[in-house]
């Protein structure tokens, strides 16, 4: 397989003042299975683009063989026996192959992009986001099925999922461009203990700048005393008269002068070289989650009970408790009724026609906070939709800048924004309503490596009461304190 080289490269898009990438000087070798990993907005997507030779750029890649890209955006000329091959890799039924698209699962549509993607011989994949409708099942089947194919770059945020089917490791940082021969996680190790080194010297450096400033405050005085003592040999008094004491004067106030200078001199450079010294570290600000406490102990819970639809059963729930101050994982395979459970206790309009059969009960007067898999139901700007939920927008605006927004990002409709963006302002939101009860379905989609472990920190440290959906293996394992199998 050819080594892709990537020599000083430099893009930025137009009317950013920001640059992605600056100078940055990179090889991949086309057979590693490589995962490519860094914040949302940081240059992931940007960077398959430029792969696939669809931007301008400063500097040279080359190397770079034939591409084929996940999502397909249009369907490959492949032979039908080497699809059915992929599809049973991956434990899918073949015959979805010949069923229309839109009655296809979301995982069925993934699984089928992927056995077209790897049914094409000699072709490059450039994978971006698999895993965002695959349920924790699929994602395990999908890492073992990439595990055994070579040479590929991945894009995820999940970080089980990277390390079951990746050895290679690329992480697009504030810096620059890292690349290691490692899984995600140890990358991730490493820079962790890498960074507590460097917080601890800009500490020690920090202390010590702030040491030269008092210093160079002291300077100033002295400058001031000396421009005193020069003032002072100038004016008229009844010592300017004795030549000896103008004269010890005005060599006081050279001297003081001379030793200022020197001292302010000194103290800058000093100042320089300290602050060149700091890095410029990557942050994840501490976000804060503060729910309330219903009187009820047992605010929900569902006891041989069937949701039915018109009729037709759509889940059974056998026994599913939710105490208060629990947080419940709920598992099990895609179209086993996960997200329509979730929707009915939130009594989300698209649950028309559900009733619940056996015995069930949903606190009256329970306030509910949502996040749901859909980002097209934000419309408008981020403050509109705050106001309309009643949400503070200064603890809005605090929170979303928190998970890296800037100014500019706040102030755009939200029709503007990405999809990790969207899913930023869905949790904010959540985050910013005192809730009994958060209702969360698969909220980490699209939502960067860095922000899931933040987001991960405060719902584990919190006391809030919360029944959520998640694939992402490492996140649900850290937070729930027990979990419901359909």
């Amino acid at each position: 397989m050819p080594l892709i080289n990537i020599n000083n490269l430099t893009f930025g898009y137009d009317g950013s003042e920001f640059e992605l990438f600056h100078d940055v000087t990179v090889g991949i070798d086309t057979s590693w299975r490589l995962a490519l990993a860094g914040r949302n907005g940081r240059g992931k997507t940007t960077f398959l683009r430029i792969l696939r030779g669809e931007l301008p750029f400063e500097g040279t890649v080359t190397g770079v063989p034939e591409t084929i890209d996940f999502p397909l955006t249009e369907d490959p000329d492949v032979e039908e026996w080497k699809v059915r091959k992929e599809l049973n890799l991956l434990g899918a039924d073949p015959d979805i192959m010949w069923r229309p698209y839109e009655t296809l699962s979301g995982g069925e549509r993934t699984k089928l992009m992927l056995a077209k993607l790897f049914a094409v011989e000699g072709a490059y994949p450039l994978i971006d986001e698999p895993t965002n409708h695959l349920d924790l099942q699929g994602r395990e089947k999908v890492a073992e099925y990439l595990s055994g194919k070579d040479g590929f770059i991945l894009i995820s945020h999940d970080r089980s999922f990277l390390d079951m089917c990746t050895d290679h490791t690329m992480v697009i940082t504030k810096t620059g461009i890292e690349l290691v021969a490692a899984s995600y996680s140890t990358w991730w190790e490493n820079n962790e203990q890498r960074m507590a080194g460097e917080r601890s010297r800009n500490d020690q450096l920090n202390k010590e700048i702030t040491s030269i400033e008092s210093a160079m405050k002291k300077n100033a005085q002295w400058s001031n005393k000396a421009e005193s003592y020069k003032n002072r040999s100038k004016a008229p008094s009844k010592v300017a008269q004795n030549h000896w004491a103008r004269a010890y004067e005005g060599s006081k106030a050279k001297k003081l002068m001379s030793l200022s200078k020197n001292l302010e001199q000194r103290n800058e450079i000093k100042l320089e070289e300290k602050r060149s010294l700091l890095k410029d570290l990557e942050k994840t600000e501490k976000l804060k989650i503060s729910g309330t406490e219903h009187h009820n102990r047992t605010p929900v819970y569902f006891r041989n009970a069937r949701l039915m639809r018109y009729g037709e059963q759509v889940a059974v729930i056998d026994d599913l408790t939710v105490e208060r101050g629990m947080k419940i994982s709920l598992q099990g395979a895609n179209g086993c009724g996960k997200s329509t459970l979730i929707k009915y206790i939130a009594g989300r309009g698209d649950t028309e026609g559900i009733t619940v059969e056996g015995d069930s009960y949903i606190a009256p007067g329970l306030k509910i906070s949502y996040v749901g898999q859909n980002t097209s139901t934000l419309e408008g700007d981020i403050y509109g939709i705050a106001s309309d939920r009643g949400v503070d927008k200064t603890l809005l605006s605090t929170v979303l800048v928190k998970m890296g927004f800037t100014k500019e990002a706040l102030e755009r409709d939200t029709n503007d924004l990405s999809l990790g963006q969207k899913k930023c302002v869905m949790i904010a939101l959540s985050l910013c309503e005192h809730a009994d009860l958060y209702l969360w379905d698969e909220p980490l989609n699209y939502i960067d490596v860095y922000m899931r472990q933040e987001i991960e920190r405060l719902v584990k440290d919190s006391n809030i009461t919360m029944l959520f959906v998640e694939h992402d293996r490492t996140f649900t394992e850290s937070v729930s304190d027990g979990e419901y199998l359909f």
